[in-house]
């Protein structure tokens, strides 16, 4: 039987009809909206959780786009340090992942260190010094050349400062150099980077020590001062016999070896402390042929350390005597020759929230040992720093900008804020030269950029997005890594770090994969001439199917009244 389809103008007024036989452009269905929906660009996590500021989920994009070049400035807008950091960094960036729900979270640092690796097969540092601003003709001292101070010369020379930068030891650094062992560091890394730095106004000056050399009188001639001068000097354990050969705290130990200084020990090596420094102090040791021993008053899952850092020492054949704290150190003839233990419980909380170690009554025994190294903090040399600055519980006080009491005095890194760690450093020195500059031209200053909500993973749709194992990183076996200083952590070639950044969901952010387009049941999401899409608010009804399927959470839905 033929069908025949009746033409518009032949079509009864009054008769229902399954279709519309007119063009839905001229029915403004957009009325009916009580909800409508928005494009908006939103922090990721890894974002919001960088202590220096840098924008994870850009650099992230243009690596997984193969763009090493590009990720490489985007780091460097806020961290001058990459190679630093992608391999000393702890990653807290990768600790709220999204990617986490789906299968783990992406090895940020390893594709940080793989940034700044083919930036540096491709020689593209000599760009850098372009994006400069017009001098200013202002000159800024900075006092320490450890990661807090390299981090505000290198942001106060990208702002037009002239910079100085004067360092106690031999050569700049600080505990990156002298605090950090080979094997986790390369001295070649450190001052490839360092280098870069000191192709801007920069000028580091070595062996001046606050205090000795360098006079606060003699730093009048600068527009600003900052200070990142660390935490430098390792507590005293305040255990009778301290004073014994063979017993010393272990930031001396490591700065010995670190500069080529005659440090060795062989035997059987106590380290007492549970910190990242006890951490290094016991690698360095075996890597003399040294049985060690890390001894610690609380329990493993309570240690101070980095994870990978305790496991890396435990694969690497360090042992560990957790509950445990020491009574005396025990010599004969002014030489060490052991050590008395006392076992403890957890007691009460104390201020950190950790429960106290308590002594179990009548439990200790003895260890042999020819070395016994302390690792239980550091702390701020205030006697010349005093004279200049206000000094409240060990720390410099000043702002989360730096700023102290004081102007045109400044400071940062651990000195001022206690932090302890190396990305963290770098934060406070660019918030510094932040400030620093909005003090010298008389401005206020800007709050960070990234604030706001973060992303989610109950934010995303993650049915787009299929599992993917996260790369694995190359170790070198322990067989060679205790037996020379060599990197233990290997690099990834640049093909496998592209693909390690293609696992990034790219939380909060269009990559214009087109599902709002495609799913939309009005049609009312177009593409818009300067790229990416635009909705067409006159048909829209607000159903938020467009929402819901958005892969990333970078749409989301507003009352019309809340407009």
């Amino acid at each position: 039987m033929k069908v025949s389809i009746r033409r518009p103008d032949d079509v009864p007024d009054g008769t229902p009809m399954a279709v519309s036989l007119r063009s839905t452009a001229e029915l403004a269905t957009g009325t009916w909206r009580t909800f409508r929906p928005l494009y908006v660009t939103r922090p990721s996590p890894c974002n919001l959780d960088c202590p220096a500021g840098t924008d994870v989920r850009s650099f992230l994009t243009l690596a997984a786009a193969g763009d090493a070049a590009a990720a490489w400035r985007t780091i460097l807008r806020h961290n001058p340090l990459p190679g630093v950091c992608g391999r000393v960094c702890y990653h807290p960036c990768e600790s709220g992942c999204n990617r986490g729900a789906v299968d783990t979270a992406v090895a940020v640092h390893a594709v940080e260190r793989a940034v700044a690796s083919e930036a540096e097969r491709m020689d593209v540092g000599r760009e850098l010094t372009a994006s400069r601003a017009p001098s200013s003709g202002r000159h800024v001292a900075v006092v320490g050349s450890g990661p807090a101070g390299l981090s505000c010369a290198y942001h106060l020379a990208l702002r037009g400062h002239t910079v100085t930068i004067f360092e106690a030891a031999d050569e700049p650094g600080g505990m990156l150099r002298y605090g950090i062992p080979e094997y986790r560091l390369p001295r070649y890394v450190l001052d490839d980077e360092i280098a870069q730095i000191l192709s801007f106004p920069v000028t580091i000056r070595t062996r001046m020590r606050l205090g000795d050399q360098l006079r606060w009188d003699g730093l009048g001639r600068f527009d600003a001062v900052f200070l990142a001068v660390g935490i430098q000097r390792s507590k005293a354990a305040g255990v009778p016999g301290e004073d014994l050969r063979g017993v010393a705290p272990g930031l001396s130990f490591l700065r010995d070896v670190n500069a080529g200084r005659p440090a060795r020990v062989s035997g059987r090596v106590v380290v007492i402390g549970g910190g990242n420094t006890a951490m290094d102090v016991a690698r360095v040791a075996l890597r003399q042929d040294a049985e060690v021993t890390v001894v610690y008053r609380r329990s493993r899952a309570e240690m101070p350390a980095h994870p990978d850092e305790i496991a890396q020492a435990e694969r690497e054949g360090v042992r560990f005597e957790f509950h445990a704290m020491p009574l005396r150190f025990v010599g004969r003839g002014g030489t060490l020759q052991g050590a008395r233990f006392q076992r403890t419980r957890p007691g009460p909380p104390d201020a950190s929230g950790r429960r106290r170690p308590e002594p179990i009554p009548g439990a200790t025994f003895n260890v042999r040992c020819e070395h016994a190294f302390t690792a239980i903090g550091e702390e701020l040399e205030t006697e010349a720093v005093a004279a200049i600055a206000d000094v409240a519980k060990g720390r410099i006080t000043a702002d989360r900008w730096g700023r102290t009491a004081t102007a045109p005095l400044f400071a940062g890194g651990d000195a001022a804020t206690g932090a302890g760690t190396v990305v963290e450093a770098i934060g406070s020195g660019r918030r510094a030269a932040e400030a620093i500059s909005a003090w010298l031209a008389g401005a206020e200053l800007e709050g960070d950029a990234s604030t706001g909500d973060r992303v989610v993973a109950d934010d995303l749709n993650l049915f787009y997005f299929g599992r993917s194992p996260r790369v694995r990183v190359p170790m070198l076996h322990r067989t060679y890594a205790t037996t020379s200083f060599r990197e233990v952590a290997g690099g990834l070639f640049w093909q496998e770090a592209s693909a390690e950044a293609r696992r990034c969901l790219a939380c909060g952010s269009c990559d214009e994969c087109g599902n709002c387009h495609l799913f939309c049941p009005d049609a009312s999401v177009r593409r818009a001439a300067a790229g990416g899409f635009e909705i067409d608010y006159l048909h829209c009804k607000g159903c938020g199917i467009c929402v819901a399927e958005c892969p990333r959470g970078a749409m989301t839905l507003v009352a019309e009244e809340a407009r």
